[in-house]
């Protein structure tokens, strides 16, 4: 038996190697996180998809909609097999790696910004243009995030990097330099 993350990896490896082969990664990826918004806005769904006493004809009932609103016929197949397999509960994790993959390939890099106020749009646009560059995305997507313990300066963080530049950090090394 596979575990989630095994199983998830090896699905969305599968369906973006198709999509790519068919050239609808894009709207692939696009109906996937359109459909995984209406599994996170419905924390339930997955669970009653996967119940085994939950009578299989309201299931199919449940998700009909999202197969027959879904334009890309992998992604129609995609949740037909979930959904036969009882394993909906792991489409968001399939979704995740999928988007995973497409940022990996396109450069795209998720970072947030944190701050002790809320940054201007120049702000942002700065700090994205100086981190791409940095890291050498193709797309940065900076999400700003209050945090007022810093004092001031910013603080980037990305999956793998980051970048420290607050007056709390700045204080900190002082201080440890005067006591050693």
């Amino acid at each position: 038996m596979l575990d989630k993350i095994t199983f998830a990896k090896r699905y969305s490896k599968a369906l973006y190697e198709v999509l790519e082969e068919q050239n609808q990664v894009e709207a692939g990826l696009s109906e996937l996180l359109s459909i995984k918004q209406v599994f996170d806005d419905n924390s339930s769904l997955s669970r009653v998809l996967t119940d085994v006493s939950f009578p299989e004809d309201k299931k199919e009932s449940l998700i009909k909609p999202l197969i027959d609103n879904s334009d890309v016929e992998f992604v129609k197949n995609l949740l037909k097999v979930l959904l036969g397999a009882n394993k909906m509960d792991e489409f968001t994790l399939i979704v995740e790696e999928f988007e995973r993959s497409y940022n990996e390939k396109n450069k795209i890099v998720h970072a947030d910004a944190l701050s002790v106020v809320p940054l201007s749009d120049e702000q942002k646009q700065k700090l994205t243009d100086v981190f791409k560059a940095r890291v050498g995305a193709n797309e940065v997507i900076l999400d700003n995030k209050v945090d007022q313990s810093l004092i001031g300066g910013v603080i980037l963080k990305s999956s793998n990097v980051i970048f420290d530049g607050s007056v709390k950090t700045k204080i900190n090394n002082i201080k440890k330099l005067l006591l050693s």
